[in-house]
């Protein structure tokens, strides 16, 4: 039987920042450390406030990295024989989109699109002065319009019972 090393030391905490600032992700340090899950990792981040902070900190550092890397995959020669080749040209782009993707969604602050909206008017004149809500008694409805809502044959006969009081 394979002792399994003891996660949660110094030593490991440091080559798991270590390995997040190189860019690695959670499953490929997980496999580094010989440890079955990386649930591991993320639970051991939930429960030491020191490692978190060190943690966040090399996340980001991997996230620099993986910017200098869609720069260079931005770079990448797709050519083969001096043809353009398209499969080299998609392959790339996918690297770049991907890269993109995970960039945006855990540092949205930096690597998001940033969607601003603004309301243009009249200085004098606001938009909005005042919102306020008034409270109205219920609607009392006609005999008409209920019998409306009722349908059908109701209708007539109420319409016909109208008729005669008028007469």
């Amino acid at each position: 039987m394979r002792k399994t090393p003891k996660l949660r030391s110094p030593e490991n905490a440091e080559r798991v920042c270590a390995l997040l600032a190189e860019g690695q992700s959670l499953s490929q340090i997980a496999k580094v450390l010989r440890i079955s899950s990386v649930g591991s990792i993320t639970d051991w981040v939930r429960d030491d406030a020191e490692f978190a902070v060190n943690y966040a900190r090399a996340r980001e550092a991997g996230c620099e990295r993986m910017a200098d890397d869609l720069i260079a995959l931005s770079n990448v020669d797709c050519t083969v024989n001096g043809e353009p080749n398209n499969a080299l040209v998609q392959q790339a782009r996918l690297r770049v989109d991907t890269l993109k993707w995970v960039l945006s969604k855990r540092f949205p602050r930096q690597y998001g699109d940033c969607v601003t909206q603004e309301i243009v008017g009249d200085a004098a004149r606001p938009v909005i002065t005042r919102l306020e809500l008034v409270p109205v008694e219920p609607v009392v409805r006609a005999p008409r319009a209920q019998a409306l809502e009722t349908g059908g044959g109701r209708l007539i006969h109420l319409a016909a019972e109208t008729e005669a009081k008028r007469k």
